[in-house]
């Protein structure tokens, strides 16, 4: 299965970029947030601490089946990263972000 990545942000057309897989695809959404200067952070337990992320989410709370953490720029959102890279928890992830994507299936 082939995907099409598409930007649908107006201020930052390109062509859509094809990919294998669903985290293919987050992984090209996420460097072309980071282009925009929007990055969305991969965060571990152990880098955590280092940026000091607990005083943002103070009610932030690390369960047994939470390995990594996606964290906007501007740290006001955080979401658990997914075990597995699908269709549906792309879909999340794009919405949770309120990012201008979208994924086509070829």
């Amino acid at each position: 299965m082939m995907l099409k990545v598409f930007n649908k942000d107006p201020h930052f057309m390109r062509d859509a970029v094809k990919v294998d897989n669903y985290a293919a695809a987050w992984d090209i959404i996420c460097s072309m947030q980071e282009r925009l200067g929007k990055g969305i952070l991969l965060v571990g337990r152990e880098t955590w601490g280092d940026l000091d992320l607990a005083e943002y989410f103070p009610n932030f709370v690390w369960t047994e089946d939470v390995k990594a953490v996606y964290v906007n720029s501007d740290k006001t959102l955080i979401i658990p990263a997914p075990s597995k890279y699908n269709r549906a928890n792309v879909l999340k992830l794009i919405k949770f972000f309120r990012l201008h994507y979208s994924i086509r299936e070829i």
